[in-house]
Order: C-alpha cells, then sequence, then structure tokens
C-alpha cells in the first residue's frame, strides 16, 4: 500500500536541500534577525543620547536663570545695603553736629534709619519674581 505524502509545512526543508544548504539558510536568517536587533539598539541608543543633551540643555539653561537671579537679588541687597549705611551715617552726622541732643533724639533717628533700610529690604524681597520666572522690572 502506498503512503499519503505527509504536506511539507513552510519552515520545513525540502527533501531535495542538503544539511549544508539547510545550516547556510539558518544562518542567513539568524544574521538578518541580528542585524535588525543591532539596527534597533542603535535607535534606541541615537534616541537615548538626544534626550540626554536636551535634559542637559535645560539644566544649563535653568542653571543661567539661576545665576542670573541670583546675581540680580544679590547687587540690590548690597546696593539697599550701602543705602541703608549711608542713611545711618547721615543721621549720625546729623546728630553730631546739633547742638545738645538727648539720648532719646539720638535713639529715635537711629530707628528711624533702621525703619527705612527694613522698608526698603521689604520691596526688594516683594518686587522679587517666584523662582523659575524671570525677575521683575
Amino acid at each position: 500500500m502506498a503512503q499519503a505524502k505527509k504536506p511539507r509545512q513552510k519552515n520545513e526543508p525540502s527533501g531535495s536541500a542538503s544539511p549544508e544548504q539547510t545550516f547556510e539558510q539558518t544562518a542567513q536568517r539568524a544574521q538578518k534577525f541580528g542585524d535588525q536587533i543591532a539596527g534597533q539598539a542603535r535607535e534606541m541608543g541615537e534616541q537615548a543620547s538626544e534626550q540626554m543633551r536636551q535634559f542637559g540643555e535645560q539644566a544649563r539653561a535653568l542653571n543661567e536663570q539661576i545665576v542670573e537671579t541670583a546675581t540680580k537679588v544679590g547687587q540690590d541687597a548690597l546696593q539697599r545695603y550701602v543705602a541703608w549705611l549711608q542713611a545711618i551715617a547721615e543721621q549720625q552726622r546729623t546728630l553730631a553736629s546739633s547742638p545738645q541732643v538727648s539720648q532719646m533724639d539720638w535713639f529715635a533717628s537711629m530707628l528711624k534709619a533702621q525703619a527705612d533700610f527694613t522698608q526698603q529690604f521689604a520691596e526688594m524681597v516683594g518686587g522679587m519674581a517666584p523662582f523659575g520666572q524671570p525677575p521683575r522690572s
């Protein structure tokens, strides 16, 4: 009795392919698959590299804003401090040149200079922009 031929599967080697040919075909498929995986890995690496570059640029820009804001605030605070010292010196000169100034007058004059400085400092701090926003003019 003749047996029915079993239908050949897609991946099954034909009866005429030698083991060397089958090995060669398998090796070619493996090489192609490896090349695809390597290409995907390369693309993912390039994307990650681009994301890191963008992150670095954003961090650099934020650091520049922080330094710029801190510099402006520091300069403004220093200017106000110098103005306060000048106001105190002026009050001291005025008191020293006045005949018979009482201790109470001298103390009141110093309190006024301190109050002026506190008010100027509060205006400076109140005029600062919230963190991460450009300074107010």
